[in-house]
């Protein structure tokens, strides 16, 4: 377990835009202390006698008649939008609200995502009101979101800490994309710089994440674990195309001496096992976001530095979110981020993204793309 966690990453649309709610450095650890409803502090101070969370603070909440509303929309209807199978229903529906009670923290981030989803489909100002109240709720939320050694915590608070990560990073997605509609008329941020920032938080998140898992003993939260598997979405083309991209990288080790062949190569591997998990059925949500965990650091700076095949490899991943799609707070984020990366590859670059154009349906505009013939399996 870790003992102390860097500063949550910069979003700008959350952190900027409209001005800052948090600091970028405002989750990093500190010594926590109980955080209670302003209305029932008193009535709970014998709470500081307890072992104190690592989802505590100071902040004071005040839950009104548009909270109860964000709650029963939670429950009758945003909960589905983490679930990946019937059996996790349940879990979302009942278990993580019941949950919330006792963690503050895990309400805050509860109350953001009904929120924000209640602005995707609300228009005018009311979808302007909500998306400021998601904004709220969000940042007490990651506030109150920190990761403590500490061995003697409730398992409980575990898995507070785990549900609510999972729930600020299918906001932050969904906040950017929802955002993203309502600037039209102003100079928007490049795709994918957005999605770099989105994707170090979520790196950041998971990271919490995994750490809170392995704390996680009891059954209860089994099902979100082991989801069910369900049938292939695909033909299973993964082996050849993660064989094409192996190739491609020995190649141009060979043709560059500054060629990052082992970051590449340890990025390819965990790409490779992502979209097993896809051809074979697996629920996106699960695995599609602990690529951006496992990846390593240095395969993130030469996504900065747009060098083409660092964003080959991007574009594959991008097949993956596109299975998301139907998700409101995923949307078209795999399809904007396949067409960026198609319009910046030179021509010679945009024969290595024939497979993913073809395994999502994306027109590029602009530009042409060769259909390339693949490696045989046996080289």
């Amino acid at each position: 377990m870790l003992s102390q966690y860097p500063p949550r990453p910069r979003l700008t649309r959350l952190d900027s835009k409209h001005g800052s709610f948090i600091s970028s450095t405002s989750t990093s650890i500190s010594s926590p202390t109980t955080m209670t409803e302003s209305s029932s502090s008193q009535s709970n101070s014998k709470s500081q006698d307890e072992h104190p969370t690592s989802l505590s603070t100071d902040i004071e909440e005040t839950l009104d008649l548009k909270d109860l509303e964000l709650m029963m929309h939670w429950c009758t209807t945003t909960y589905k939008s983490m679930t990946g199978d019937p059996t996790s229903e349940q879990i979302w529906q009942t278990t993580i609200p019941k949950l919330s009670l006792r963690y503050p923290a895990l309400r805050q981030g509860i109350l953001a995502l009904s929120a924000l989803h209640l602005a995707s489909t609300s228009t005018s100002s009311r979808r302007w009101r909500y998306l400021e109240t998601a904004r709220s709720h969000q940042a007490q939320a990651l506030t109150g979101l920190h990761i403590e050694s500490d061995e003697k915590a409730p398992e409980a608070e575990s898995q507070a800490t785990f549900a609510l990560c999972c729930i600020m990073i299918v906001f932050t997605f969904g906040f950017c994309q929802i955002d993203s509609e309502n600037d039209s008329n102003e100079e928007q941020l490049d795709v994918l710089d957005e999605f770099f920032e989105v994707f170090q938080l979520t790196r950041w998140l998971v990271s919490i994440l995994v750490a809170s898992m392995e704390r996680i003993t009891s059954s209860e939260l089994n099902a979100l674990f082991h989801p069910e598997d369900l049938p292939p979405t695909m033909p299973d083309m993964s082996r050849l195309v993660v064989l094409s991209l192996q190739r491609q990288n020995e190649l141009e080790a060979i043709r560059d001496a500054t060629h990052e062949t082992d970051v590449y190569d340890s990025t390819i591997e965990h790409l490779s096992h992502a979209l097993e998990q896809l051809m074979k059925g697996g629920e996106p949500k699960v695995f599609a976001f602990c690529w951006s965990w496992r990846i390593p650091e240095e395969f993130l700076e030469l996504l900065q530095a747009r060098r083409p095949f660092a964003l080959v490899i991007l574009a594959h991943y991008s097949v993956i979110l596109h299975h998301l799609r139907g998700s409101w707070w995923m949307g078209d984020w795999g399809n904007r981020i396949l067409s960026e990366i198609g319009d910046l590859l030179d021509p010679e670059w945009r024969e290595f993204i024939s497979w993913p154009i073809d395994a999502t349906g994306c027109f590029l505009l602009r530009t042409e793309v060769r259909v390339r013939v693949l490696p045989p399996i046996g080289f």
